[in-house]
This record gives structure tokens, sequence and C-alpha cells, in this order.
């Protein structure tokens, strides 16, 4: 689908009124080059219908109600109109909205449109915005895309103060026709794109959307981004607003993380790390130089970065002596790097330190700095300063950026004189972290990278069938998974089973109906004779007819839980977390997609709270963290083969044993359609 007509058009044709008329004045403003005809039943100086324009509009902005957005569109296809901005709401986000929206696809036929209940586009590159309400950015050569789902968080992002070089700002609305997905592509092969940015609220289709990231990567196209949905009230406004469904919030987190994009928490955070993605792309490392002449903003600097991947290196050995005559030997280097007061006013040593240091290979150098009010304060001072870095920076092999703790201490002046010199101008010292953070990450997966593979859901009409405890067991080893030795046996034969295993032993019922067998009486643990095995046997006859008993594990590390859900977006995936009874209490666990390799299984490992006791917590035995890796591996591996059936697996507890002598499978749940 050939989307230039629409976004990059030569004639437009308008619709509508109030509204409307801020497309024109839009138009006007940014010098569109093209022609721009007004359609309107009653105004003079206006067309009356699509019948009478000149030729088919290469793009139509459609700011009329549903019922005559539905008719026009029909008349604008058959005239050859190229794509259009549907403005109109009332469609799939109102109860009364899916005829209506079945209206619209056959009005448009093959055409492609935005909305409908979106704001339409802004193209400054190419000087025409079919927008709905002022737009205050300007023309550039060189920019990045913003996809919006929401058009207040479109204009904040045109609006901001941060001199980010916006190109596109493209509102999807309901996303019926062109989603999210199709933009991002469209994006991705404009040359004059540096980056894509998106706000969204819903992801209709996550296997194109991961398509669609894949193809903007191989563009070298680094995304970032705001996702709604973290909390319930963002999920209802989110439904309320464009119908969308948000959708799980961790498995979106995993998808993001594993497809290197950049998931901020605020507009300002996005905006910087566009901005940093915009000047340099993403990061060759997360090796980060920050200095200033304050130990106070050093001090911050630290305290701030903790939460990040990010590498404070000291300097090169090979620098020190040269390093120490520039900056005096009362000053110490280390990173983050206070240089004091004396070089800042020592312009030939500055200089110079400034280029030593952007040779040092970090992946940027960051110049911190918090230049007073201009309109109160003499800074000529900071002014020089910056003026050096500037000087220095384009014939360095280093990247560079200027950084403020406050987003206002940069003034526009500032952060223009940056830009035109090759560096990024950071503004806030929380963001511009963020920024990097993210960057230097986007880098690592694109060197590593391994797109998550989504299986579809089995429809839910198919039944469902959940194996007793030894079926999934027996199950389960066939797939490499060890369990403890085991025996089902009716009531009467259960003393002997124990005995033959071998004490202690553990019995529970045998009834797949059971999900959660602790709370309803139906195990007993710790069980040390024939008798004690006899007593609880018949303290459960009147939950079950036959018995599972097997070995007591009796010299577990930690226990974990190994879980799949099956997601109506992402299909089956996994959880790995904290287990046994206090599983929903600790609520410490990572989504993960399919496929998995080792390093993934590992770096989710350390990122759990109970990662401590994996490694041995005060004084008790390392558990074989190996062996948990593999098991983790074959759960994988098991979801892979049983895609097509699966409709949920919960291994809990698994218990980790002493490093050498391996995981054990506890307890299974196992259901399959």
């Amino acid at each position: 689908m050939n989307l230039d007509r629409l976004f990059r058009p030569k004639t437009v044709a308008v619709y509508g009124g109030k509204w409307s008329d801020y497309v024109v004045e839009q138009c006007d403003k940014l010098g569109f080059p093209g022609e721009l005809w007004r359609v309107h039943p009653t105004r003079e100086g206006c067309f009356r219908s699509a019948a009478e324009l000149p030729d088919a509009p290469d793009s139509a902005f459609l700011g009329i109600n549903r019922a005559l957005t539905v008719q026009e569109f029909s008349a604008l296809r058959e005239r050859g109109l190229g794509g259009a901005v549907v403005f109109a709401a009332g469609f799939g986000e109102e109860t009364d909205g899916a005829d209506w929206a079945r209206k619209l696809d056959a009005a448009a036929g093959e055409l492609p449109f935005i909305g409908p209940n979106c704001y339409g586009f802004a193209n400054f590159f190419d000087r025409v915005a079919l927008w709905p309400d002022q737009v205050t950015g300007m023309p550039v050569e060189r920019g990045i895309a913003f996809i919006g789902q929401s058009g207040t968080i479109s204009i904040t992002v045109m609006e901001q103060h941060r001199s980010l070089p916006v190109g596109y700002v493209l509102t999807v609305g309901n996303q019926q026709r062109l989603t999210a997905e199709d933009l991002i592509r469209y994006c991705a092969e404009d040359e004059r794109v540096s980056a894509i940015g998106l706000y969204l609220e819903g992801i209709l289709d996550v296997p194109k959307f991961v398509e669609a990231v894949d193809h903007a990567r191989t563009k070298g196209k680094p995304l970032a981004l705001v996702k709604a949905g973290r909390s319930q009230q963002a999920q209802t406004a989110a439904l309320t607003h464009t119908g969308a469904l948000t959708g799980s919030d961790e498995l979106h987190d995993a998808l993001f993380k594993r497809l290197g994009i950049a998931r901020c928490d605020t507009l300002s955070a996005l905006v910087e790390t566009l901005k940093l993605l915009h000047c340099f792309g993403p990061l060759p490392s997360n090796r980060v130089l920050v200095l200033g002449a304050s130990g106070g903003d050093m001090a911050m600097v630290s305290d701030a970065a903790s939460g990040f991947d990010l590498d404070f290196s000291p300097f090169p050995e090979a620098e020190h002596d040269t390093l120490r005559a520039t900056v005096g030997e009362r000053v110490r280097l280390r990173n983050p790097f206070d240089i004091q007061t004396a070089t800042w006013f020592d312009y030939p040593k500055l200089r110079e330190m400034f280029r030593l240091l952007l040779r040092c290979d970090y992946g940027i150098t960051a110049f911190m700095v918090d230049p007073q009010d201009d309109t109160l304060a003499d800074t000529a001072s900071f002014d020089r300063a910056i003026d050096t870095l500037l000087e220095v920076a384009p014939q360095s092999p280093g990247h560079a950026a200027l950084l403020s703790s406050l987003p206002e201490s940069l003034s526009k002046t500032t952060r223009e004189k940056c830009l035109q010199a090759g560096v990024v101008p950071l503004q806030g010292l929380a963001e511009a972290l963020q920024a990097l953070h993210h960057s230097a990450n986007i880098q690592t997966v694109w060197d590593n990278w391994s797109p998550p593979k989504l299986y579809p859901p089995v429809p839910d009409e198919v039944p469902i069938r959940t194996l007793n405890e030894a079926e999934a067991k027996e199950l389960l080893v066939k797939h490499g998974f060890l369990v403890p030795q085991g025996r089902v046996v009716a009531a009467e034969d259960a003393p002997d089973a124990a005995a033959e295993l071998g004490f202690p032993v553990v019995v529970k019922v045998v009834v797949p109906e059971l999900l959660h067998k602790t709370e309803c009486g139906g195990v007993a643990l710790n069980l040390s004779s024939r008798q004690q095995v006899a007593e609880a046997v018949s303290g459960m006859s009147g939950l079950a007819e036959r018995f599972l008993v097997e070995e007591m594990i009796t010299d577990g590390v930690a226990e974990l839980l190994l879980g799949v859900s099956v997601d109506p977006q992402f299909g089956p995936t996994l959880t790995l977390g904290a287990g046994g009874i206090f599983t929903e209490l600790l609520r410490d666990a990572v989504a993960l997609l399919l496929p998995l390799a080792e390093k993934e299984v590992r770096c989710a490992l350390q990122n759990l709270r109970v990662a401590a006791l994996l490694a041995g917590w005060r004084g008790q035995p390392q558990g074989d963290i190996d062996a948990l890796v593999e098991t983790v591996l074959h759960l994988a591996n098991f979801v892979e083969i049983h895609a097509d059936r699966l409709a949920g697996c919960d291994l809990n507890p698994v218990v980790m044993r002493p490093q050498g002598k391996g995981v054990v499978v506890v307890d299974a749940l196992v259901r399959l359609r």
C-alpha cells in the first residue's frame, strides 16, 4: 500500500467547518507548496462536493460527522483519492459504532486512512499539516517521526521546548485501517527520519508489530515509546478513549525489552531519548563519562544512575599523566569527574581536556552544567566553557553531550548551538540518564538480535483437559524434567509404597479438579513412618480415592515457580519467579517470550529478588543454577512442541537443590486442549 499520496500530498481536499479552518491555516503557515481545495455545502468560495473538485486529491481531511464521512469518502474514492484523515468519532470506540465502522470500511474500499477519531498528521519535511489545531513545529530536513494514539499527547510532543527536531507527527486514533505498525514501516523507509517515537494505548497485532520493528531495525531506525496501561485506571481510560485494550503490561514490557524498544515512563524522558537517538543513533556502548565543575553535581549523577545499566568506567591508565597536566594535582581522576573550577577558566587547558576525554572510547562524554538565566545574570563564563566543548567536539572521535540537571537550564540558543556542532543537549538529569541507558541497550539488543516467536493461542471453543499431577509429571519427564520418585496407589497401599520409596515422603490426593491442594487439605508433608502415612491418607479420604506418594525433597535451597500462560495477544509465554506457598505474596516474577536462550534465562534470574537465595544466602549452600537454567530451557522447548494444544502450565514449587544436585519439579499442573 503506497502511503505517499496520503502523507506527502501535492493536492489536498479539506472537508468541514471550524475545525477544518485550522487545517487550511496550518498548511499556509508551513508554506504548503501544493494545491488545497475547501469543500463545504454552503460556504462561499468552497466546492460543494467531491464531484466539483478539479481533480482527484492525493489526500483529504474529513472533518465532518460520521454519516457524511462515509458518504463523502465513497465519492472521493470513485474520483481517485489517494488516502484520508478521518477526524470524526463514533465508530469502534462507541457502543453503537460497530455498524458505522463497517460502513466506513466499505466506503474506503482499499484506500489507506488514519482514524477514525484521530487528529490527523503534520509533515514538517514537506510542509503540509492535515491537523485541526495549531501546529508549532518548523520545517526540517531531518528529524524524528512521532506516531501517537492521542492527539493531545502528539501536540505536547510537537510543542516541546527541548529542541527535538520533529519531521512527522502521525496520529492513528482507532487504527481501523492504518495501524501503528503500518506507520512504523512507512517512517522507517523515509531516509529523512532519524528515529521513531510512539505513544500507544494498545497493539492490535503483536506479530505484525514485531515485523515492523524488525524492519525499522534493518533500516537503522531505533524506536522509543510511552505505552499506557501500567495501572488499572490507565487501562480503563484507554478503553474509553480509543477502544484500545492495553493488554498485559508485563508481557508488553518483555516484548519491548526483547525488541530493543526504549520504554519511557514520561514524555520528557521520551523526548530526551529521541533527541539522543536523533543525534547519534544507538550508543556503541554503555560506558559513560560525566564531568562538571561541581562535586555536588557529580554525587547526584552517581546516585541517580544507580538504577540504570550504565558503566562509569575509570579513565584509561595511559591518559592519566596527560589528563593530570590539564586539571592539576588536586583534582581526583575518577568518573563522574569533578574538574573543580581552575580548569574552567583556563580555556587552553579546558580545550585540551575535552579533546583528551573525547578520545577515551566512552559511549558518550557529557559535560554537566546549569547556566544561569541570561536575562538575570552574566552568563559569559558558562557560554565560553560551553563554546569550548562545541569547538572541540566536531573534530573528536567520541560522542559529546551537554547535560543540565534542570530541564529549563539550557536556553534555546544554547540547545541550537549544540545541535549545530553535533553535540546533543540533554535536559534534566533523570531523563538524560534514562536516555543514555536506553540508547546503549538498543545497540546491545541489535547486536544480539533474537526477535520473539509468537504462537497463536488455541481457540477457546476447543475443550480443555487438566492432567492430574501424576500424568503431568509423566509428560514432563519425557521432556527432560526431574521429578520426585513416586507411586499412584489406593489408600490401603499407600504405607507400603512409602516404605518402598524410603522416608520421609509426601502424600497428595490425585484429583485434577483441585488446583490448590494445600488449601483444601490435600497434601501431607514430611511423613516419616507407615503410621503417619496411613493417618494422612485417612484424613484425605473424602477428597480422593487414589493418592500420589512421593519422596520428600529435603535439601532445597530455594523454591521457584515456572509457569506458562496463554495470552490472547501473545500466545504462550513463560513466567519465572519465586515459588512455593508465598508466590502471590512475594510477586517476584518476570515474563519471558519464546524462543529462549541461556543468556536470557541467566539475566532473568539475576533480576529476581530471590537471586540472593540462589547464590547462597547467609552461609546457605549455593543452588544448582546451571540445572535451573536447563530446566527453564526444557520448559521453553516443551511449550514450543505443544504450543498447538497447550492451555496453561504451572510448575510450583520447583525446588532448587545444592549445586550439582539438580532441580526437581515437586508439583505440576498442565492443561491441554
